[in-house]
């Protein structure tokens, strides 16, 4: 299998972090150094300059290529394979001059910053017939491939209904940094509804298909939110946050099964888990447990089943020989696991532009149907 040469937007020098951290840097940067698949030959930044520290920052090879646009790095007929890692209200702007020069892209979750962008990227990754992929990383965890398996193999029947209970108390809502506000408007596409809910919605309908006639309340109970700047000193201490922290989803499945999603977020939970999910059927019941960051976890969670009269028993589903698993940080096995999938061409095992828009057409389908009390 030949190289897949890399250009990486958005990894920022080491002291340029911002306060929430790098994702492109705790997780794509090492999950591309430890692959024998991938080699990163090029970075792009907001400047030359910031391209080049970096490179220096983080210990790359001196023959990395440093570009200041998304034009610049599109056109270097060196590369292979566009990485975009950076919030999502820059992914069109970004995406779109490497599709137009039929280069392969990978970009986080979400695709778009609105339905809108997700739907013409899609259509020109599609028109351009380049492999694509978007970060849900968590298609490729061994607990949702087992979670597949299991469902699609009649293990427990007929699904009849699927309840979910999860909490997201681990974003607290007292303070939050100036450098994430987005995260706290509805409007900005990059918020809990669309990342943290976002991340599981996709799992629960890969796993159990698509919903239909949908019923939901979206409320924030977290009216304002102080924010406070990159050495803790408030900048606003009533900022209005408009994303909902409470998300209560009701449906049907196109298989008929009954769904409830709930997503809550108290001062604290009454027990350290952070989600529970049942999948009912006809001859017994599936029980995954784990902490909340559900697109992370990868060894965390308990996957239990019971089948009519056998006992309650805990299933493996962790593959401890594959190499990502061996290699990666915990926090980034899914996205190892996930590079790699793409470097075989496995789309069973990653999702691509049009799967995730799905889920993008899925999340404004929700928000239709949506009650906020503004109050």
């Amino acid at each position: 299998m030949a190289i897949i040469r890399v250009g990486l937007i958005g990894l920022t020098p080491a002291q340029e972090f911002a306060s929430t951290r790098s994702w492109t840097a705790l997780g794509h940067l090492p999950s591309l150094l430890q692959s024998t698949n991938y080699e990163i030959v090029a970075l792009a930044n907001s400047s030359v300059e910031s391209a080049k520290r970096s490179i220096e920052a983080h210990n790359l090879p001196s023959t990395t290529k440093a570009y200041g646009s998304p034009e610049d790095i599109a056109n270097d007929p060196e590369i292979d394979l566009i990485v975009v890692s950076v919030r999502v209200q820059k992914h069109y702007e970004l995406i779109k001059p490497a599709l137009l020069k039929n280069k392969k892209v990978f970009v986080e979750w979400p695709l778009g910053a609105n339905l809108n962008e997700a739907e013409e990227l899609t259509q020109l990754a599609n028109s351009h017939g380049v492999q694509n992929a978007v970060g849900l990383q968590a298609r490729s965890s061994p607990m949702v491939r087992k979670l597949k398996e299991l469902v699609t193999s009649d293990c427990i029947g007929r699904v009849l209904s699927s309840t979910v209970i999860a909490s997201s108390s681990n974003f607290p809502m007292e303070i939050w940094p100036q450098d994430a506000k987005y995260y706290l408007d509805m409007s900005s596409g990059g918020n809990e509804f669309y990342i943290f809910f976002g991340h599981f919605l996709d799992s629960f309908t890969h796993i159990l298909g698509d919903l239909s006639h949908v019923q939901s309340i979206l409320k924030s109970q977290y009216k304002t939110v102080r924010i406070v700047g990159t050495q803790n000193e408030t900048i606003d201490p009533e900022y209005e946050k408009t994303a909902p922290d409470h998300i209560f989803v009701q449906g049907l499945l196109d298989s008929g099964a009954v769904a409830s999603l709930s997503f809550r977020k108290p001062g604290s939970t009454a027990e350290e888990t952070g989600i529970r999910w049942y999948i009912s059927g006809t001859k017994g019941e599936i029980l995954i447990t784990g902490p909340s960051w559900w697109q992370m976890l990868n060894k965390e969670p308990v996957l239990q089943m019971k089948v009519g009269n056998e006992p309650v028993h805990v299933i493996k589903f962790q593959d401890e020989t594959e190499p990502a698993v061996q290699t990666a940080p915990a926090m980034a096995t899914n996205l190892a696991l996930l590079y790699e999938a793409f470097a075989e061409g496995d789309v069973s095992r990653y999702a691509t532009f049009e799967s995730a828009a799905r889920t993008h057409r899925l999340l404004e389908k929700i928000r239709q149907k949506e009650v906020i009390d503004t109050d």
